[in-house]
């Protein structure tokens, strides 16, 4: 009988311990303030219907995390403006089971010094001219297998591994014209 008691109470002041030490880990982590993480990946997958955006993170996988009205988007306006495989980096707090977003921006290529972006128009307007009239030499730098299938009227196709390599000896033009060099990447 007296083993029993010892049992009942020993049971009793284990789970009395188990209770206590819950109370304390969860009260402490309320009053714990929400760490903000930030990090960079790829869009994988975008869905304005469920408000998420999935990151290809490298060494970590895939990352969902949720946007509302609150989050702050940067160089778009919506999720819907992130197109997959668009470059983003995304700062957001775990609340309870999800990832919520409180800021993504597009990370759009910051371009050297020397180098000038030219608007769609304005490209529109010399490749309407042609490249003598406009004076100017339009490079399609993308793989020569993505270029195969359809690029801007009076490109020059040159893969930027083959311009790396053989350099500005492969550039088909003077040097006095203007060179725009297109590819699929973020800018």
């Amino acid at each position: 009988m007296n083993s029993k008691r010892n049992f009942s109470t020993s049971s009793i002041l284990t789970v009395v311990l188990f209770l206590l030490s819950f109370l304390l880990v969860n009260g402490a982590a309320a009053a714990a303030p929400e760490e903000i993480v930030e990090i960079k990946g790829t869009v994988k997958a975008v869905s304005n219907k469920a408000k998420t955006v999935s990151v290809t993170v490298e060494g970590k996988g895939v990352i969902m995390f949720k946007f509302t009205e609150a989050t702050e988007f940067v160089n778009a306006k919506s999720g819907g403006d992130i197109p997959p495989p668009t470059a983003v980096v995304v700062k957001y707090k775990t609340v309870g089971a999800d990832n919520l977003a409180t800021y993504i921006k597009k990370d759009l290529v910051q371009l050297p010094d020397g180098v000038a972006e030219i608007k769609t128009a304005e490209l529109a307007a010399l490749v309407a001219k042609g490249p003598l009239d406009g004076k100017y030499c339009l490079i399609d730098s993308r793989p020569a297998q993505v270029a195969a299938a359809g690029h801007l009227p009076t490109a020059a196709t040159i893969p930027v591994n083959v311009l790396a390599e053989k350099g500005e000896k492969l550039l088909p033009c003077d040097k006095d014209k203007l060179l725009i060099f297109y590819c699929g990447g973020p800018t």
